[in-house]
Order: C-alpha cells, then sequence, then structure tokens
C-alpha cells in the first residue's frame, strides 16, 4: 500500500510538473503579450516598462526558473488584469463558491444518479427503466447553457410570475442569476448534476446488469440469502466499482466550476476569472487557475484510486505480479 501511494504520488508529480511546462510555453506562444491586447498603438516604452515590471523582457528559460521558485514557496505571481491582486487571493476567494457549486451538484448527482441505475437494473424493462433511459438521454444530448436558459425561463420567470398572480407576493423561489442563499443554488445545481446524473445511471445499470446475470449470484440466492442481502452486500457492492472511477472524475470537474453555468448564473467562482485571463492573456491568472485545477484533478484522482482499492480488497494495490 505504501509503495502504491509513494508512486501514485510521484507519477502526480510528474503529471503537475508537465501541465506547468506546457502551460507556461503555450502562453509564451500567443502572439502579443497582455498589455497591447486591441491596442497596437500603445507606446514602446511604456510597454516595455510594464514588461519589465513583470519580468517578461527576461529570456523564456529564465522566466521559467523564477516562476517554478515562486511555485515552490506557493507565490503564483500577480494578476495582470486585476491590479494589485494576486493569483493566491482570487483562488481564495472565487474557489469556495466554485467548490459550494460542485459540491452540491455533486452530491445531488451521485445520490440521484444511483438510485435511478439501481432502481432502472432492479425491475428492467419497467417504466423506471425507461425513466433512467429518458433522463440519461436528456442529460447528456442537452448543453447546459440550454437547460439554464429553459430553466431560467420556466422556474425563474413563468413559475414566479404564476405565484405572484395567485398569492400577490414578489417573493422568488428560483431566482435566475446571483449567488446568495439556497434558494439561489436550486437552478445551477441541478442543470451542473443533470449530466453526472446520466453518466453515473447509465454506468450504474448496464454495471448491476452485468452483475446479477453472474454465478456467484445466483449461487447466493440458492442458498437462501434474503433479497434484500443479496441486492445490497453482493449486486451493489460489486457493481459500484465502475462507477467510482466516474465520480472521481466528475469531483475534479464539478468542484472547480463549470464556466458555461458560473457566467450563465453570474455566480463569483473560478469560471470567470478563467475565462477573462485567457481572453485578455493574463500569463499569471490563466497558469495559476490552470496549476491549481490540474492539482486539485490529479488529487482527487489519487484519492479515488485509494477508494477503489478499500472497496474492492481483491484489487492488487502494488500492481500485477509477472
Amino acid at each position: 500500500m505504501k509503495k502504491y501511494i509513494l508512486g501514485r504520488v510521484i507519477l502526480s508529480l510528474v503529471t503537475i510538473f508537465l501541465v506547468i511546462t506546457l502551460t507556461f510555453v503555450l502562453m509564451r506562444l500567443i502572439p502579443g503579450t497582455p498589455f497591447n491586447t486591441g491596442n497596437t498603438n500603445m507606446d514602446p516604452v511604456a510597454l516595455a516598462q510594464l514588461e519589465a515590471n513583470y519580468g517578461l523582457d527576461k529570456p523564456i528559460s529564465e522566466q521559467f526558473v523564477i516562476y517554478l521558485g515562486n511555485l515552490l514557496h506557493g507565490n503564483f505571481g500577480t494578476s495582470i488584469t486585476y491590479t494589485n491582486r494576486s493569483v493566491t487571493d482570487i483562488i481564495l476567494r472565487a474557489f469556495p463558491v466554485s467548490l459550494d457549486l460542485g459540491l452540491r451538484a455533486m452530491i445531488f448527482g451521485v445520490i440521484a444518479g444511483l438510485i435511478l441505475g439501481i432502481e432502472a437494473a432492479l425491475h428492467h424493462n419497467q417504466w423506471i427503466d425507461r425513466l433512467s433511459t429518458v433522463v440519461a438521454i436528456i442529460g447528456i444530448s442537452i448543453p447546459s447553457f440550454v437547460l439554464g436558459t429553459i430553466l431560467q425561463l420556466v422556474l425563474g420567470l413563468w413559475f414566479s410570475g404564476f405565484i405572484k398572480d395567485v398569492f400577490q407576493t414578489d417573493y422568488q423561489l428560483f431566482p435566475i442569476a446571483r449567488w446568495e442563499s439556497f434558494r439561489y443554488t436550486i437552478i445551477p445545481s441541478f442543470v451542473l448534476s443533470l449530466g453526472s446524473i446520466a453518466s453515473i445511471t447509465r454506468m450504474m445499470r448496464s454495471s448491476m446488469l452485468d452483475v446479477m446475470s453472474q454465478d456467484y449470484i445466483k449461487t447466493a440466492r440458492s442458498k437462501g440469502i434474503s433479497e434484500r442481502r443479496v441486492v445490497l452486500r453482493h449486486e451493489i457492492r460489486n457493481a459500484i466499482l465502475p462507477v467510482v472511477t466516474i465520480i472521481g472524475r466528475m469531483i475534479g470537474t464539478l468542484c472547480t466550476g463549470s464556466f458555461v453555468v458560473e457566467n450563465l448564473f453570474a455566480i463569483p467562482g473560478l469560471g470567470k476569472y478563467y475565462v477573462n485571463s485567457v481572453t485578455a492573456r493574463d500569463y499569471t491568472l490563466t497558469m495559476g487557475l490552470t496549476i491549481f485545477y490540474a492539482i486539485f484533478i490529479v488529487l482527487s484522482m489519487l484519492l479515488v484510486d485509494i477508494v477503489y482499492g478499500l472497496i474492492d480488497p481483491r484489487i492488487s494495490l502494488v500492481g500485477r505480479k509477472r
């Protein structure tokens, strides 16, 4: 177990280093600088002074070494577009919002997806199975910005107008934007979770059906084991293993924020800053957020690999014997 974890940590560090290197190189390959975007007539002296202030006048190799040294001290640099704001400060302020949104979406998506997938398998070819298929198709085929816009219109405007006419109140149960109280989180959390619900439902259903057809399940029933115990201890426990892998990929995606959903609902998360940083060619902010995303996703996958082994003791964590 220790050797496995050490190997995964080393691999994770190599992955993060490659992300840092590629991001640094690709940002430098973009024509122009953050200071002359849309302003080709900028004074060369002023441009040179700005580049010197941010160290962009040095050779690329020297800039890279300096940047790595700053990262080792936890310094992601200072944003170029957000004056006098460090990248670390932006992450500390925006990430909790993205994390809140992602956790809500992930919890709802995992619970709903597992329930739908299990029920669909246990009631194969019945109405609940057909319902799960419809949910999966909708979740996969409809983009989040389309679904979000529809729900803003239907729940945020039409339904609120109906409530106002019937109860003579201006209380809006489903606000269409901002991030203030629980009711503001309902629509964006559902929109962000629908894709997860679809993926988990499909995976859990197919995995359950495969497990239910195995000989050891038939043997367990023939021994007189109760149906509830067969389902809980044998079918669900073995069928959930592939789903854990999907959940691991979703953790990083959901908890670091959805660019589309955050912008659509005016949520002050990392998505807004990331999009703006790429548009404005804000080197330090783009690289800082990319590295932060990479670290978060890599750690999430490492955690999932460990949990995967704990769920099924048959999985060897030290590698296959050859």
